[in-house]
């Protein structure tokens, strides 16, 4: 794993508790930071409705959500008015919270899985 952190836009939907998804445009950031194309988020969301969250790497933290990564999804869920996946790499652990509000602080979904080609499924 790089020392440096990673991000991805999760592009996908849930069906009854079940997140589908896809990861795409990848971004490399500095040791602790990262940033995602917000112009392209906002363009994939208006265009197509599809954006599920948000993947990011924590090469050297746990994989729990920073308070940085807190006021970021709450930005995002705000914007766009709907739940979205935060998805965390710690490196040995892939974890995942549920954003449904603006003042939310995530909540832990039971199981996550990273599958070849980037593909995600996440069960809450």
């Amino acid at each position: 794993m790089t020392m440096n952190e990673i991000s991805y836009i999760l592009i996908g939907q849930c069906r009854d508790g079940i997140w589908y998804g896809r990861l795409r445009r990848r971004q490399v950031g500095s040791p602790a930071s990262v940033e995602f194309d917000w112009a392209w988020v906002m363009a994939r969301e208006e265009r197509y409705g599809d954006v599920a969250g948000f993947f990011h790497t924590h090469p050297r933290g746990l994989a729990t959500p920073s308070e940085r990564d807190l006021r970021t999804m709450r930005a995002w869920v705000s914007c766009f008015g709907k739940p979205l996946l935060c998805l965390i790499d710690s490196g040995d652990r892939l974890s995942a919270y549920l954003f449904q509000t603006d003042e939310d602080d995530g909540r832990p979904v039971a199981r996550v899985e990273r599958f070849p080609r980037n593909a995600i499924v996440a069960v809450e």
